[in-house]
């Protein structure tokens, strides 16, 4: 009998189909690559409409709306050790249905709670772990500048530490809520319960003392950095582009909590600072812009080449009686969208 054929691959063969299967895999991984960060961009937004859902809630209740930085209820501190003062973040909590997590910091638990926050993390921030109390999200803070000179007119969030009768109200909202920004990304944001502002004392919680840096303060040399983003009134290069990179600056030597806060103490260079709060502006992993919220509630894709007297417009509750080199601005659907 003859011998049966064995049937089979050749090298040549195997190597050829290695080949196209390389190929097609070169040619699908970038549209899958591309399809997980359209599912991340998109999961992304969402928080961004969670976060903005979770303010209109706080001001319905309070009738105004949150602070950039704020007192927290007296009647929640139980002793001398409790939080103070705190962030925009922390304030939301209970209207992110995590009051637990809110109710700890005011109590002062100890150690300070640091629980991940699902919505407060963008899935496509690459630089930060799911883990502590991490954000990517930052509010609209207005004119970048010393807290004396703040105005409703310039931003929604107001820094009620420095005054604690500052509040962006129904009628503030001149320009439209559709039209004005209310968060948006930043890769350089501290985490959601550290107040970005070097205007406190080192032991703000002693509630029968001055708790501002008054002659810092009195002579505009304090600046806030995070959770905010702030508009210039130039287009400096640092500003007009969203993901621009930003600039470094050493910080000499640790940066300890202060006692008894979730805070960290504001001891850096003041060129730091400066650097600190010119970085306070959208910047992303996405390509191409950022996601970010209006006061309506609306949330989109900033395509990042916008102009950025449109960007300064969109920051604005009343551009009219604002601090804008351009306060006649009107701004239209096209340039953003």
């Amino acid at each position: 009998m003859p011998a049966k054929r064995v049937q089979g691959f050749t090298l040549v063969e195997l190597l050829v189909v290695i080949a196209i299967i390389s190929t097609l895999i070169a040619l699908l991984l970038p549209a899958v690559q591309r399809a997980r960060e359209s599912a991340r961009r998109s999961s992304c937004l969402n928080n961004l409409r969670q976060l903005a859902l979770a303010t209109t809630e706080f001001e319905e209740r309070y009738r105004r709306y949150p602070g950039l930085f704020d007192e927290m209820p007296l009647q929640q501190r139980s002793s001398g050790s409790s939080e103070r003062f705190t962030t925009w973040a922390v304030l939301l909590l209970p209207d992110l249905e995590r009051e637990p997590v809110w109710r700890a910091y005011a109590k002062g638990d100890r150690p300070i709670p640091k629980i991940y926050i699902e919505p407060f993390l963008c899935p496509s921030d690459a630089k930060r772990e799911r883990a502590g109390s991490m954000l990517t999200y930052v509010a609209n803070g207005g004119k970048a500048g010393p807290a004396k000179e703040q105005r409703p007119s310039n931003g929604p969030f107001l820094n009620r530490l420095y005054d604690n009768k500052a509040a962006v109200m129904e009628g503030h909202w001149r320009d439209g809520r559709e039209y004005t920004l209310i968060y948006t990304e930043n890769r350089d944001s501290e985490n959601y319960d550290v107040i970005g502002w070097n205007g406190l004392k080192r032991d703000p919680n002693n509630i029968n003392e001055d708790h501002l840096e008054r002659e810092m303060v009195d002579n505009g040399m304090d600046r806030d950095w995070s959770p905010v983003f702030l508009w210039q009134p130039t287009k400096d290069i640092r500003n007009s582009y969203i993901n621009a990179d930003p600039a470094g600056c050493k910080i000499p030597g640790p940066v300890d909590p202060m006692a008894g806060t979730g805070r960290y103490t504001p001891d850096y260079p003041l060129e730091c600072l400066i650097i600190k709060s010119q970085n306070a502006r959208p910047s992303s992993d996405h390509a191409g812009g950022v996601n970010v919220a209006f006061a309506s509630g609306r949330c989109l894709f900033l395509r990042e080449n916008i102009d950025y007297d449109v960007f300064r417009a969109l920051m604005t509750l009343f551009d009219k009686e604002s601090d804008s080199p351009l306060p006649n601005f009107i701004v239209e659907d096209q340039p953003y969208l």
